[in-house]
């Protein structure tokens, strides 16, 4: 089922505002976000992010890698509470 424009706009709006940390380029511009699944009904985002779970052969390296990954989903689950207060954000 397609969105409704108005939630459209918001989830735009939230990835467009939302940084990703490194390039600071927004998730919008990087393509960060696959896909959203939303439900008014049972009040839930899911968020499907368009990232490897990458292995790397420097320990240091995947500690950062999963850094940058958590603070965009930090960052994502803290603009997409203020557009849609009372929601879980979940992300698979």
């Amino acid at each position: 089922m397609e969105l409704d424009a108005g939630t459209r706009g918001k989830l735009d709006a939230v990835l467009a505002k939302v940084k990703e940390p490194l390039s600071e380029l927004s998730l919008q511009e990087l393509g960060l976000v696959a896909k959203f699944t939303y439900s008014a009904k049972e009040k839930t985002i899911v968020a499907v992010l368009n990232v490897d779970a990458a292995r790397f052969e420097c320990p240091a390296c995947s500690a950062m890698y999963g850094e940058v990954i958590q603070g965009i989903e930090r960052n994502l689950t803290e603009e997409l509470s203020k557009e849609f207060p009372g929601f879980t954000i979940l992300f698979e």
